[in-house]
């Protein structure tokens, strides 16, 4: 698990998702069924309005929503 919190993690790293963390809280239903689990991915971009989260997109071009506790960095 990564434990940077700020400076975020730049766009283009490379990431691999790893499991939903029930403890992060206040995804919307669209966020949620975005994500998929034990894939690599690319970090598009974060956002920080509600806390750290993350873009990152899938090896079959879709993107999903990750906290920073759901994906480690390859």
């Amino acid at each position: 698990m990564s434990t940077q919190k700020w400076p975020p993690i730049s766009s283009g790293t490379l990431v691999k998702t790893t499991q939903e963390n029930p403890d992060v809280t206040g995804w919307t239903p669209e966020a949620l069924a975005s994500r998929q689990w034990g894939v690599d991915g690319k970090v598009v971009t974060h956002h920080d309005a509600h806390g750290l989260s993350y873009e990152v997109k899938h090896p079959d071009g879709s993107i999903g929503y990750y906290d920073l506790t759901e994906f480690n960095l390859i």
